[in-house]
């Protein structure tokens, strides 16, 4: 059982600006949670404290049950997907898919076989079993972030953490990862938290969905439910009516018989 815990978890910078307000949030054993917001809402760096990039100015983060304000993102058992795929360009998909596992030192070091067949298991996982001996560049972008998600899986991570991750593809490329992400999570159940600031993309992958603005939970809960139930006119304003507009241009171009 792997769950998060957000305790009054603020983040203040030196310059006074709080990005983060008191947060609370459990996020639950497997579950995929989807921090939505516009720029500047306190989403990714709500990410980021977890993975132990940005420090904790006050309150708690827990992972399981372990309190973690304190612990290098390395030890943390995390796995990140950012939206730079960061690829090796030199190096042929297996290596950058492997990379992490033999860089580890001392008893975290698996034995040679045991990545052989890591690497194996996650390129199955990933619909990437042909792609294994070529470069970074003979591959399309969507089968890039692929390699950038099968490389932060094949850790096996407690935590699958999410920035942004699709923002560099196109419309159709999206569409396509979206459901692939999903696939994968309904497949491993990996405790994940995703962030972005697309509605839409929220509301087709999460279990549920964390609506921040200017570092302040607006509300949670199950897309739909927000999306039926908004808790304020901001949540309002920002999710239901977007998705709303978008509705009625998609029944203007394609108009029911």
């Amino acid at each position: 059982m792997v769950e998060v815990r957000y305790e009054a978890v603020t983040k203040e910078y030196e310059n006074g600006f709080t990005a983060v307000k008191s947060l609370n949030l459990d996020i639950k054993d497997g579950e995929f949670l989807v921090l939505l917001g516009p720029s500047g809402c306190g989403k990714s760096t709500t990410l980021r404290m977890l993975a132990g990039l940005e420090d904790v100015s006050s309150g708690s983060i827990f992972i399981g049950d372990a309190k973690v304000n304190d612990l290098p993102a390395g030890a943390r058992g995390l796995g990140m997907v950012f939206q730079s795929y960061a690829l090796y360009p030199h190096m042929t998909i297996a290596e950058n898919l492997s990379f992490g596992l033999r860089m580890a030192k001392g008893d975290d070091r698996l034995r040679d076989e045991e990545i052989v067949k890591r690497v194996q298991e996650t390129a199955k996982l990933m619909e990437l079993e042909d792609q294994l001996d070529k470069k970074p560049k003979q591959l399309s972008g969507g089968q890039r972030q692929r390699v950038a998600l099968g490389r932060a899986l094949i850790r096996r991570p407690n935590v699958l953490l999410m920035d942004e991750p699709l923002s560099n593809l196109d419309a159709e490329l999206r569409h396509q990862m979206r459901e692939e992400i999903r696939r994968i999570h309904d497949t491993l159940g990996t405790t994940t938290v995703y962030v972005t600031h697309d509605q839409i993309e929220a509301m087709t992958l999460a279990d549920r969905i964390v609506i921040l603005d200017q570092g302040i939970l607006q509300q949670h809960g199950a897309p739909l439910d927000v999306y039926n139930q908004p808790a304020n006119d901001f949540v309002r304003g920002f999710l239901c009516k977007h998705i709303d507009e978008i509705v009625d241009t998609a029944n203007n171009l394609f108009p029911k018989e």
